[in-house]
């Protein structure tokens, strides 16, 4: 009788607790009761049961919803960012007389305040079905900053992400819409902030205790060109195919190993039709044959383990256009001997993490070094950051990150990088120029970042 009595006292008390309308806190503190022994795990499994009841009456105080919705989860982040950046322009020209290309450099420094919005939900249906959404701060393709000093005017709110999953299978999980990247990768290939667009597919196996084999495949609508246009606009579709072989061999706790093989394949098409013009807050190449010439071979990898209790991991990414020497030719329009060796065709990625970021006090810092040969990524696609998105360009990124809390974390971030191949001349160059004509960059950024 004073077990029962005890227990619909407690299971009032929270019932009651209108400030706090949150199922999973009264949960929270049932928990806790149950650790210290005032609860029994069948009184507190009773209490739950009857604040699931109350609250699928009353609301509780949230938001009602539908009930084919099994899980709603709602996330947020917010970032003000301070950058600095400075690139050298190296613009060749021909001194009268002189066949030898002679440079002429400018420098261009910047100074701006930023700030990032995004805001989504993640829901799962009933029936094997997953959803989500993602508003964010701006509109191009690798960046949702917003500048300060706009006559204290507001920003757009814009769709970053829509999409919808569907698990027929444990081992199966099929996307469409606009996706997070599914892919295993890096920001030497892939802007961290790009979603693309069109369906994905990944098939996993568990081969041991120790050892799971991804398959991912994705087939993404690049360009959506109107086929009305002219062809000296671009009238033909562009699209993206990726294949990669994900493995991942765990054999212990602290140690794991990932190798992602893959092959990525954009169809040839314009990037600068009316309706469908690339934007990107780095230097893009927008052609009606921008899309051209571009077959990738990719192989990501890293390893991760701990030196005494500090999490550590080193990885890696190479890509290799095997068309690069057509890119340079006949997409770029290169001529001459400014495209005759295969590290053009080449960008590679080292880099060492020391640390994690998931509660208060943690830190970590991340360096690495990359070499980004002019025909070896797409530059629309690629991080907008390094290089501030320059191809033909070499160098370091260094960052450290400290969680003040648990949410709310500062990232400093310098990187800087100088150009692979000096004294380009300009008059050979092509439609190239524009991306590749950065002597030197750098770039430093100052975040405060919290989640909500």
């Amino acid at each position: 009788m004073k077990s029962t009595l005890k227990k619909w006292c407690i299971a009032a008390s929270l019932l009651a607790l209108t400030a706090m309308p949150l199922l999973a806190q009264d949960s929270a503190l049932v928990e806790a009761l149950v650790k210290k022994g005032i609860l029994t795990n069948a009184e507190a499994e009773d209490i739950k049961a009857d604040l699931v009841k109350e609250y699928q009456k009353t609301g509780g105080g949230k938001i009602e919803l539908g009930s084919h919705v099994k899980k709603l989860k709602l996330y947020g982040d917010a970032r003000l960012r301070y950058q600095w950046n400075q690139q050298s322009i190296q613009t060749p020209t021909r001194a009268a007389g002189n066949p030898v290309p002679a440079a002429l450099d400018y420098d261009i420094p910047q100074s701006r305040a930023r700030y990032r919005l995004r805001l989504g939900a993640e829901y799962k249906f009933a029936d094997n079905f997953e959803g989500g959404f993602q508003l964010e701060s701006a509109t191009s393709n690798d960046s949702a900053n917003q500048s300060f000093g706009s006559g204290y005017g507001k920003f757009g709110i814009n769709v970053g992400l829509l999409y919808l999953k569907y698990n027929p299978a444990d081992w199966v999980t099929l996307t469409a819409g606009k996706m997070k990247n599914p892919f295993y990768t890096t920001d030497l290939i892939w802007d961290n902030d790009i979603n693309p667009e069109g369906a994905a597919e990944i098939f996993t196996w568990n081969l041991n205790d120790c050892t799971t084999v991804d398959f991912v495949a994705g087939q993404f609508y690049y360009i959506d060109n109107n086929e009305n246009q002219t062809a000296s606009v671009g009238n033909t579709d562009v699209w993206q195919f990726w294949e990669q072989v994900k493995v991942t061999w765990k054999p212990s706790k602290d140690l794991s190993i990932i190798v992602a093989p893959g092959v990525l394949t954009t169809t040839a098409g314009s990037t600068v039709g009316s309706a469908s013009a690339i934007q990107t807050s780095s230097p893009s190449y927008a052609q009606t044959v921008g899309a051209d010439n571009l077959n990738l071979i990719l192989f990501p990898g890293e390893v991760k383990f701990k030196l005494g209790s500090v999490p550590v991991k080193t990885y890696w990414d190479f890509a290799l256009n095997t068309s690069g020497s057509s890119r340079a030719q006949k997409t770029f329009g290169i001529t001459g001997n400014q495209n005759r060796e295969l590290t053009d065709d080449i960008a590679w990625l080292a880099g060492v993490k020391v640390g994690d970021n998931k509660k208060k006090c943690d830190w970590s810092l991340d360096a690495n070094f990359r070499t980004i040969g002019m025909t070896a990524v797409d530059p629309n696609l690629s991080d907008s950051d390094f290089g501030l998105g320059f191809v033909n360009q070499q160098g370091v990124k260094v960052s450290g990150t400290y969680n003040f809390t648990d949410s709310v974390t500062g990232t400093v971030t310098y990187f800087t990088s100088w150009a692979y191949k000096n004294n380009l001349d300009a008059t050979k160059m092509g439609n190239a120029t524009g991306i590749t004509n950065a002597d030197d960059v750098q770039v430093l950024q100052c975040d405060l970042n919290w989640k909500f």
